[in-house]
């Protein structure tokens, strides 16, 4: 056997995230290194990923992703294949919708699976080629999908609802691989008829399957044999760590972990392409160079040259789909892919978090974070340094290490190293929990003290000083130290609020801006009890305080407010819900919606976050609707929302879903006082652009006046924050001519005044 010897090249394709993203536009934050299938297209080769597509245009290096921001209709993609005559990809998702992705690049959905009542699982295994067929191993048949006509023509169920993980069709018969073994049928038969199906391999529960050398190969699961089948069964040969087997260009590959294999037509098996570099090979596709394309389920797409040369291309993203938390601060975002599960117990997710700069993803692993599972939340200080919430192992702080150009852990944060300022809830050393504390929020004041609320502790609430000293407090208003602890908020007067789990309400504690001074602390727990809170519901998932110092609350029965936090104290201080008419009824707004979490952007709007129904986009007061994002009118990769942060800067509101993180350029940036550098983009306004105009960073709510050179007024409108948008029309709905128009911005009591120049180029 050789060993290949190799240049390695690395190429990441870098997607900023500080690149001018128009208002409106979705952006993917999705994983493409974990490939699972490869195929060429003239000059493109296209890879499809656990969550999407990315592809390669060989002739320019230049790498593109495919994605449902831009075209396709899911995420979550089972498996890819090109019908050869049309050149048609056929991509399946795990819910079983079907993308047919011409060469032209037109795109064709097929939804008859997913809305197919079948009893049992649903899921598309394989996809084979036949004339103008594509017949999809599912797990309850096989389907035949006619590529020219777009449509499903027929279905054949197994016996037993048997589950088909391959098909390969010869000249004559149509085999299809089972988890009981090869079925065989003439093509010329009845195939909805299973009685025409003929068992010649029983009781085996076969994997692969392909007929190439006029016999038919295969592969079992949980085996590293490979077969063939003529009169009998006969063993090829064993390959460690076997992924596939392969028919392409009338030869047979088989991949394993870091090697690729080829058997001939005398069953002859050897080694042609070998390199640690690669992790996994999933699937393989030759070049008509001789060149060898991987796909690498931790590399993406690995080029396998003849003179000795690799290359990794790989598009820039976190190399994980979850999304638990997401914050977002100046030009870098953090992600946390672990954290609670519904029951308030451990996810058990070892991935430590993802971060980025705005240019380039990192990965910090739960070995460099001291073992750590589950990061529930990421704040930053202001002196840089990371504070990390997780699920049993207290607070990591990290700080940023140029050399290395990335973060690293410089302290654990837990009973021992704070003198029990910050308390486990178990001390029994010979415990399998001893030492474990358990944060979900961390929250700075301005003081610069950071706050947490400690689960299943005696004192509930503990803080940290500027100078790194815990204290914990207790909560005499309720027993609440066999509970777990949720989000935690600071309002404007300091007042802590903080979520009780399983639907025990919230509590408020004020240490009368003395942290330290326990003596003169008072608390409360709000609840639906009036005088007592006066909740719509004891089950709270969220909280938020807005830019006029209001509380607002998710719970399970929908969102409600505390217009005057400051008499949380007062027995009649209670939350309201927001009345609106909806079709001639008064009814609250997202009444029977569980709001997971809330967000408050510079024009002081309200983003909710559902488990079920996607995002709801509401004005300062909550009495107008202004977006209802769901996966079915939207990129929306999931209609369970988990997280959303909001970039006050730059407008840009991550989502962080179930099925991965996304954003959308909101058009609202946090104001200030001032006018900072007032910026109008794009600029100049070409003939072939008709989306929204931006004037970034002026006065907070500015009154905003388009006039043409001469004075002549074109449109007035408002900021949204820091930030105007407005749609280049004037007061008349028509674009204007070519020129150049001034942009008055000032404060509402004219005392701050801007003004800046765009050009219009008809």
């Amino acid at each position: 056997m050789k060993t290949l010897v190799t240049i390695l090249l690395s190429i990441w394709f870098i997607s900023a995230n500080a690149q001018n993203v128009e208002i409106g536009q979705w952006k993917d934050y999705l994983p493409y290194n974990k490939a699972i299938a490869l195929e060429t297209v003239d000059d493109i080769v296209y890879v499809a990923t656990e969550n999407s597509l990315f592809y390669l245009n060989t002739s320019t290096n230049s790498l593109s992703r495919l994605n449902k921001v831009n075209g396709l209709t899911d995420v979550g993609i089972s498996t890819m294949k090109k019908e050869p005559n049309s050149e048609t990809l056929v991509v399946a998702y795990k819910s079983t919708v079907i993308d047919l992705i011409k060469k032209n690049g037109s795109i064709h959905t097929v939804l008859d699976i997913e809305r197919e009542n079948i009893i049992g699982e649903k899921a598309i295994n394989n996809i084979s080629f036949h004339e103008q067929y594509a017949y999809l191993s599912c797990s309850f048949g096989i389907i035949q999908l006619n590529i020219e006509r777009e449509e499903i023509s027929n279905t054949y169920y197994f016996g037993n609802n048997l589950s088909v993980n391959d098909v390969s069709i010869d000249e004559n018969f149509i085999y299809a691989a089972t988890s009981n073994g090869i079925y065989k049928a003439r093509l010329t038969d009845n195939l909805l008829d299973f009685n025409n199906w003929a068992l010649v391999t029983a009781d085996i529960n076969v994997n692969d399957v392909e007929y190439v050398y006029q016999n038919l190969y295969f592969t079992t699961v949980n085996s590293t044999n490979i077969y063939s089948l003529t009169d009998t069964i006969e063993i090829v040969d064993s390959v460690e760590n076997l992924r596939f087997i392969k028919s392409e260009n009338e030869r047979l590959f088989v991949g394993a972990r870091s090697k690729l294999w080829e058997i001939n037509a005398s069953n002859n098996i050897s080694l042609i392409k070998e390199h640690s570099f690669l992790y996994v090979i999933t699937d393989i596709i030759t070049g008509s160079d001789g060149t060898y394309w991987a796909a690498d389920s931790y590399r993406a797409l690995v080029q396998l040259s003849n003179n000795n040369v690799v290359r990794h291309f790989l598009p820039q993203g976190p190399n994980s789909n979850l999304a638990y938390s997401v914050t977002s601060k100046d030009n870098e975002v953090f992600l946390s892919p672990g954290g609670v599960s519904i029951i308030w117990n451990n996810n058990n997710t070892y991935e430590g978090f993802y971060w980025s700069d705005g240019y380039e993803w990192r990965h910090i692993p739960y070995t460099q974070l001291a073992g750590a599972r589950d990061i529930t939340t990421i704040i930053k200080s202001t002196n840089g340094d990371l504070f990390v919430g997780t699920w049993n192992n207290g607070v990591l702080q990290l700080t940023y290490d140029q050399s290395i150009e990335n973060y690293t852990l410089i302290k654990e944060h837990n009973h021992l190293t704070t003198e029990n300022g910050l308390q486990t809830f178990d001390y029994d050393s010979s415990s399998a929990t001893y030492g474990r504390i358990r944060i979900k929020d961390l929250v700075f004041d301005d003081n610069g003290y950071l706050w947490t609320a400690n689960s299943l502790t005696e004192k509930s609430l503990a803080f940290m000083t500027p100078k790194g000293e815990w204290q914990s407090l207790k909560v005499n208003s309720s027993n609440i130290s066999s509970n777990h602890l949720g989000d935690l908020i600071i309002d404007d007067n300091g007042v802590k609020w903080f979520i009780i789990s399983k639907g025990g309400g919230i509590v408020v504690y004020d240490d009368n801006n003395t942290p330290e001074n326990a003596s003169d602390d008072r608390d409360k727990k709000l609840s639906t009890s009036a005088g007592n809170g006066g909740l719509p519901s004891n089950q709270v998932f969220s909280l938020a305080l807005d830019r006029d110092g209001e509380v607002w609350v998710g719970t399970d029965k929908g969102v409600a407010v505390f217009y005057n936090p400051e008499n949380i104290f007062d027995v009649n201080e209670d939350a309201q819900q927001v009345l609106v008419e909806a079709e001639g009824y008064i009814e609250p707004i997202i009444a029977n919606e569980s709001v997971t979490t809330i967000a408050i952007d510079g024009a002081n709007r309200k983003w909710f976050g559902t488990k079920s129904s996607g995002v709801f986009v509401y004005s300062a007061d909550g009495s107008e609707q202004i977006h209802h994002f769901t996966t079915e009118n939207s990129p929306l990769f999931s209609n369970y929302i988990n997280t959303i942060s909001i970039n006050q800067n730059s407008g840009e509101v991550f989502i962080a879903t179930d099925k991965g993180l996304i954003s959308y350029k909101g058009g609202a940036t946090e104001g200030k006082s001032q006018h900072t550098q007032v910026m109008v983009y794009p600029n100049p306004i070409r003939e072939n652009y008709f989306g929204p105009i931006a004037i970034k960073n002026v006065v907070e709510n500015a009154d905003v006046k388009i006039t043409d050179i001469k004075g002549n007024l074109i449109k007035t409108f408002t900021a949204l924050g820091g930030q105007a948008v407005w749609d280049g029309k004037n007061q008349f709905g028509e674009r204007p001519s070519t020129g150049v128009y001034l942009v008055f911005t000032t404060n509402p009591s004219g005392t701050e005044t801007n003004v800046a120049k765009i050009a219009f180029i008809r």
